[in-house]
């Protein structure tokens, strides 16, 4: 699989209008862990795998001067997200693809990925990208829905056709451990709104079935803590 087929399904998403429903979908369980973070004044935060850059924007608010850098495989989404930019906020959005991140060694003090890691088509590089670019003592935080322990996300990569990676819980703590980083631990953040009710449930290639978004909600969202010390 490329970077470039992976960017093609994102660019039809934008197209499609599914970005729309990404902040609607994962913001819960994002705030949540934006929140525990307790991101610093004046803090520079990687936003790996940005989409429109909803995220990137909800970190750059987080406390005074924080600045947040979106990237993503996807022009479209890059386009989208400086669209929506705010100019009150530090934030940018850069068009490049996890293996080879233009950035400075040391540059982070956070870095931060909701549902995009396992998209990438070399892991151990990605990984080894992000541990160059975070400062010694900087965290990593990223969120996952596609993971062994959760069997409801299972066919994903075969109905959109890409090849994910898909890891245990213990084997993404071994991943990142590989590349050096330190303290890695895994908890699950659940979305506290619930699943939603029945009626207003809206199907599509990922939940396909009330069934199906049950379980996903109560597996919960991986949260792959690291640290580089």
């Amino acid at each position: 699989m490329s970077n470039e087929k992976v960017a093609e399904t994102f660019d039809r998403w934008v197209e499609d209008g599914r970005d729309e429903g990404l902040e609607k979908g994962h913001g819960n369980v994002v705030r949540q862990v934006i929140e525990k973070m307790q991101i610093a004044p004046g803090e520079k935060v990687l936003d790996l795998g940005c989409g429109t850059g909803w995220a990137t924007r909800l970190i750059a608010k987080a406390n005074a001067g924080v600045q947040a850098i979106g990237v993503d495989a996807s022009p479209r989404m890059i386009a989208k997200a400086d669209e929506l930019h705010s100019f009150t906020i530090r934030a940018r959005y850069d068009f490049c693809s996890f293996e080879a991140l233009d950035f400075k060694d040391g540059e982070f003090d956070r870095i931060f990925s909701m549902e995009a890691l396992y998209y990438t088509t070399d892991l151990d590089k990605t990984l080894s990208e992000a541990f160059r670019v975070l400062k010694p003592g900087g965290t990593s935080e990223i969120l996952l829905d596609y993971y062994e322990e959760s069997p409801a996300s299972a066919d994903w990569g075969e109905v959109m056709g890409l090849k994910l990676q898909r890891l245990t819980e213990a084997g993404w703590k071994r991943a990142f451990e590989k590349a050096g980083f330190q303290a890695v631990s895994t908890s699950r953040v659940v979305d506290s709104r619930g699943p939603g009710d029945r009626e207003s449930f809206e199907r599509d290639e990922c939940e396909p079935n009330w069934d199906a978004k049950v379980a996903l909600h109560e597996a919960g969202t991986l949260w792959v803590h690291a640290e580089k010390t």
